[in-house]
């Protein structure tokens, strides 16, 4: 039963494909303003529970009961997006606020203005009609962040958000965290729970052996 101070319910959730159990039998709960770290090795099941939260996955069995309206902003792994659509960065960041609109209705300015503080958030003002294509590492990830952060979500799904950001542009998004957490729920996934010093009350899901601890 999801209460006013819960985002998410995960309760007993299972996740197989054919024989092989990636995710078994998981009760997690997401309250308003958590900060949750995904940890653990490669191919334990990260990326996959951060999917099912965000509802890209279905469990094979089990339930995740969401709060009502509640709106998410997602960042995929990196290297799981093509780069050749010929779309520029302002474009990409303006999309990630299709959640905050009816599938039929045009972005408002209001929505373009909150596309526009994203990427000045980033640093990515000057590179708006740039095509993505011709981005450096460091720059499409910082694309994707900005999209993700756009809508303001109530809960806010980042996947190695790490991934090719330089040291300067590491710490500024720490920082940028530890100012979010004050105001939304947030699950990270990462290799190390120590790659966050800025949030105090970060909670650790430790994701291995189809457990998570």
């Amino acid at each position: 039963m999801i209460d006013d101070n819960t985002i998410l319910n995960i309760n007993n959730v299972c996740l197989s494909y054919g024989e092989r159990h990636v995710l078994c039998h998981i009760n997690e709960q997401l309250g308003e303003r958590d900060f949750v770290v995904l940890t653990g090795p490669n191919g334990g099941g990260k990326t996959t529970l951060l999917r099912l939260i965000a509802g890209l996955l279905q469990p094979t069995c089990g339930s995740i009961e969401r709060k009502e309206h509640v709106v998410m902003g997602y960042l995929p792994q990196y290297r799981h997006i093509d780069r050749q659509f010929p779309t520029t960065v302002a474009d990409i960041v303006l999309s990630g606020m299709a959640c905050r609109k009816r599938l039929w209705q045009s972005f408002s300015e209001e929505h373009r203005k909150q596309a526009a503080e994203a990427l000045e958030l980033f640093h990515l003002t000057s590179l708006a009609s740039r095509p993505i294509s011709d981005l450096s590492g460091g720059q499409w990830q910082r694309t994707l962040l900005a999209r993700a952060f756009a809508p303001k979500p109530d809960l806010l799904l980042l996947d190695e958000p790490e991934t090719h950001l330089d040291e300067a542009s590491r710490t500024e998004l720490y920082r940028i965290l530890g100012h979010e957490a004050q105001k939304r729920t947030i699950v990270v996934v990462s290799h190390d729970e120590h790659l966050f010093p800025y949030i105090e009350h970060r909670k650790i899901w430790h994701v291995e052996d189809r457990a998570v601890n």
